[in-house]
């Protein structure tokens, strides 16, 4: 039974942890959050406030893990794979069940809310408008509903693996012309990949340099952040992992994690993370100083959040490139 293993029962009890957490906090976020007023001076106000600072150290816990648990759950996968016969990677092993990938979009998909929730902290750390403290506190409520939701979906995904199944490799479901989101992501031309991605960073860049210089269209660049990610990691399908492979049809983005290849994986999908969370979180800065009345949040983080997401894919760039610069081998033509 694989909910037995070592790695997925260390897995499920942190998550069942921290989501306890979560649900504490969001319990005692809505107290605080309906009854917040920062002109009453009484009792009942003042144990607001220290329960106000109780739930934030709780959600720095709970986000902390949340961002690293993504990368724990691959890392997961990818351990389990030979108790799978057809899985040679962790591509395999969330394909053994029809929970794999769903449980991997929703942990990304919490992973992206946990980092805003930690620019949110950061940004509003001082602040006491009611505003501020009412979005902050349920944000947290958000928060738990989406852990309970990720807990759930992971653990049928772990009670529903069989070592009994034979499962496909990710030769198979990453293959041009196999069936599937994996094969149409591999069938996408690689001249084509190239040029919508970099066309794609150079118009981001654009609205971001414009925005770190003239302060100017901040919810342009935001806007563009989301679509280059996702065209990003088109690519990294397309061409980046066969460039680094040096297999023009080996197209698995799980591979790329492995000791093999250097574990170039890890800094391509950091610098993307990077440039996402910071490109939305510049957003959410933005649109929150229209409750901070009493400017509470310091002047210039959207800008070094900013500065940060152009940071992030000029590395994410820097590294999908690298391939082409030192191999003599090419990608063109398919």
């Amino acid at each position: 039974m694989m909910l037995l293993h070592p790695a997925v029962l260390s897995l499920m009890w942190c998550s069942a942890v921290v989501g306890g957490v979560a649900l504490l906090a969001a319990a005692t976020a809505v107290t605080i959050a309906v009854g917040w007023n920062p002109e009453d001076s009484s009792r009942r106000q003042l144990t607001r406030e220290r329960r106000s600072l109780l739930v934030e150290s709780g959600l720095r816990l709970v986000l902390g893990w949340q961002v690293v648990s993504l990368f724990l759950f691959v890392a997961a996968a990818d351990h389990l794979h030979p108790l799978f016969a057809g899985a040679m990677c962790a591509a395999g092993t969330l394909n053994a069940s029809p929970f794999g990938y769903p449980t991997l979009l929703v942990k990304i998909a919490v992973f992206v809310l946990c980092g805003l929730g930690l620019v949110l902290m950061r940004a509003s750390a001082a602040a006491w408008t009611t505003g501020l403290v009412r979005f902050k506190h349920l944000f947290a409520v958000g928060l738990a509903a989406a852990l309970i939701v990720e807990n759930v979906i992971q653990f049928r995904y772990f009670n529903d693996l069989d070592p009994e199944v034979i499962t496909s490799c990710c030769a198979t479901i990453f293959r041009a012309g196999a069936g599937g989101v994996g094969a149409d992501l591999a069938a996408v031309s690689t001249g084509t990949s190239r040029v919508v991605f970099f066309a794609g960073f150079v118009l981001t860049a654009g609205a971001g340099a414009r925005y770190l210089v003239r302060g100017r269209s901040p919810v342009l660049f935001a806007a563009q952040v989301l679509p280059l990610t996702v065209v990003a990691l088109v690519a990294v399908v397309s061409w980046v992992a066969p460039g680094f492979y040096r297999l023009p049809t080996h197209h698995c983005p799980f591979c790329l994690l492995s000791w093999r290849y250097g574990f170039v994986g890890h800094a391509i999908y950091g610098a993307l993370a990077l440039a996402l969370v910071a490109g939305c979180g510049s957003w959410l800065v933005h649109a929150l100083r229209t409750f901070d009345r009493f400017a509470c949040i310091k002047p210039g983080i959207e800008r070094r959040l900013c500065a940060a997401s152009l940071a992030g894919f000029a590395l994410f760039s820097l590294i999908a490139m690298w391939p082409t610069v030192t191999s003599v081998v090419r990608l063109e033509g398919y």
